[in-house]
């Protein structure tokens, strides 16, 4: 009987793995891969300090893999010491947006989204009125939802108001409950969510770019668009491996592709790559 790709890799003699990552994950995905390196007896050392850190490790040796976030247009074939890496996509962090369902809107751009939130945007929003399209007389209420380990409050900032502070007047990082209840409530409402919201509880619009060269055409916030980067609203969450290392780091490679990894992506509100790609990228591990 043919064993799968995994169980062949986890059954064969593993050494040492270190992994760095996104402090992001640490209570998420680096617990459960502690988790898998202690049942297999594997020596392990994880420390998911941050993107910067883990990257920094990857290029002086101290670690074998990183788990990073993927900026916006960021390249990431090559270390800075010239080291070549393997790039797996693991997921992706994206940012929701919700409105009143009393509210006439179904989609919404980056701009907008800017001139609603942002401040010292070209837009400047106040009121539903101001926006354009929406005949709504009523003042903004705006909200994050999130607490301050998840990124999404830090990714839309970069994305939408790129990079410039938030309106003083906007409700940030909101307990998800909070949120939900404001929502519900308030006809004025619109909400950036760092998951989505339970069925029932506001409108979820799509979003387009709109940036110079980006599409116009507004996309919805499912795992193939996020995955595609579609929607975009996201930032990808992807395995760095260096070439020298990957041969040895195959087993620790694969278990980052597996459903268990992508269920702990999945509980920390991130959106793990879809199974299919995941799988292909499981069975190329044997490919040079």
């Amino acid at each position: 009987m043919r064993l799968p790709l995994l169980a062949l890799l986890l059954a064969a003699p593993l050494g040492a793995a270190n992994v760095a990552g996104t402090d992001a994950l640490a209570a998420s995905l680096g617990v459960e891969l502690g988790r898998h390196f202690e049942t297999e007896g594997r020596k392990h050392r994880i420390d998911f300090r941050g993107t910067l850190p883990a990257l920094e490790a990857l290029d002086s040796g101290k670690a074998d893999l990183a788990v990073v976030l993927q900026r916006d247009g960021e390249e990431l074939d090559r270390l800075p010491s010239g080291k070549r890496l393997r790039i797996f996509p693991l997921g992706a962090v994206a940012a929701y947006v919700y409105v009143h369902p009393a509210l006439d809107l179904r989609e919404v751009d980056l701009a907008t989204l800017a001139g609603i939130f942002g401040a010292g945007q070209k837009a400047d929003y106040k009121f539903w009125s101001d926006v354009p399209g929406v005949g709504f007389q009523e003042p903004i209420l705006a909200l994050t939802s999130g607490d301050e380990t998840h990124p999404s409050t830090t990714l839309f900032n970069g994305i939408a108001l790129a990079g410039r502070p938030y309106r003083a007047n906007v409700r940030l990082r909101l307990p998800a409950a909070q949120a939900a209840e404001t929502l519900s409530a308030r006809t004025n409402a619109i909400l950036v969510s760092a998951s989505p919201m339970p069925d029932g509880v506001g409108r979820l619009l799509r979003v387009s770019d709109g940036r110079e060269g980006r599409s116009k055409t507004a996309y919805s916030p499912d795992d193939t668009n996020i995955y595609n980067g579609d929607y975009p609203l996201r930032l990808p969450v992807v395995l760095c491996v260096p070439e020298d290392k990957l041969a040895a780091q195959k087993a620790t490679v694969a278990w980052l592709l597996s459903d268990v990894a992508a269920s702990a992506l999945r509980k920390a509100s991130f959106v793990p790559t879809p199974a299919p790609i995941r799988e292909r990228l499981t069975q190329r591990l044997d490919s040079k």
